[in-house]
């Protein structure tokens, strides 16, 4: 099976838990729906079409622990009644930032109907380039995080990989979905860190490799 290895770099991100509510607070690494849409984005492919890439499978593994600080800033609420005044709707609030996350990540098509690997693969490559129709620019969450560096290279050193695991310390979105992308619910799975070892690709039916799937038809 075709695989596609990137090495991801962004200086600055954020990536709420679905309970935070007036403080902001940070997952301490990507989510697995996070990085599949950063890749969406990449292959120019927009949101109510992303069904026909799931069963994509994803293995990341973190160079280092990123750091942590904390911001004040103005976030906007949602009116909720039409006579609520508009400036209501704005307070500041704490947040929670990483700086200077780095990642590694392959992937695989997996039992998706649609290639993403081919689509990843021609818009890193310049001269394939012009198949991609995409704007703006590649983020990893909020659109304000901004991606510095992703690129098509073999994994070298040491890193952690995310792996599932039943009991594991993270409880992570791997399909968060859109009521306007149609029926069901939003995908969470449990995962854990491995010890720092040596990068390189999992071999198939390793619980690194993490399956993109669609959303689940029950209670989310």
């Amino acid at each position: 099976m075709d695989t596609v290895c990137l090495f991801v770099d962004v200086p600055v991100c954020a990536f709420r838990p679905r309970w935070a509510r007036q403080y902001q607070e940070t997952y301490a690494l990507p989510p697995p729906a996070t990085v599949f849409g950063m890749l969406l984005s990449l292959a120019g492919v927009d949101w109510p079409e992303k069904e026909r890439y799931a069963g994509v499978e994803l293995a990341l593994a973190l160079v280092s622990e990123p750091e942590r600080c904390r911001i004040f800033r103005k976030f906007r609420r949602v009116v909720q009644y039409k006579e609520e005044d508009p400036l209501t709707a704005r307070r500041p609030d704490y947040q929670d930032l990483l700086l200077g996350l780095q990642f590694w990540l392959w992937l695989r098509d997996g039992q998706a109907p649609h290639s993403l690997t081919e689509r990843v693969r021609a818009a890193l490559t310049p001269e394939r380039r012009p198949e991609i129709s995409r704007y703006g620019g590649l983020s990893l969450g909020e659109s304000s995080h901004l991606v510095n560096e992703v690129s098509l290279k073999p994994p070298e050193g040491e890193g952690r990989y995310l792996y599932c695991d039943p009991k594991g310390y993270y409880q992570l979105p791997v399909w968060v979905q859109h009521p306007r992308c149609g029926p069901g619910h939003s995908r969470l799975g449990r995962f854990s860190l491995s010890p720092q070892e040596t990068l390189l690709e999992p071999p198939p039916g390793d619980p690194r490799w993490i399956v993109i799937t669609g959303p689940q038809s029950g209670p989310g």
